[in-house]
């Protein structure tokens, strides 16, 4: 009887190890972030709009796309569907998902 429930509390160990493992980073980063204008899949969380900008002369998006990324990492996002970019591509606009 001992011998069996070392055996089941290993095993449950072992699983909730494997499960803490394939948990988002603690702290993320913007490489981890995708950035598109598709719809995120339907078990995403809406984390709120978010906004990216760019006070360079002669901006470019991507320079905006950066700051959004940055932006979404602050408020623990892992997906962005970029909705807009500003006249003088100095900002973007979107909302901030987190994806499992």
């Amino acid at each position: 009887m001992k011998n069996i429930m070392v055996r089941i509390l290993s095993a449950a160990a072992l699983a909730m190890t494997l499960t803490a493992c394939s948990s988002h980073p603690v702290v993320p980063d913007k490489k981890d972030i995708k950035v598109s204008r598709e719809n995120p899949d339907a078990d995403c969380k809406d984390m709120g709009s978010i906004e990216g900008r760019s006070n360079k002369l002669g901006a470019k998006p991507e320079d905006a796309i950066e700051d959004l990324k940055a932006e979404a990492v602050r408020k623990g996002a892992n997906y962005v569907k970029m909705e807009t970019i500003g006249a003088m591509n100095s900002s973007v606009r979107g909302t901030a998902y987190f994806c499992n």
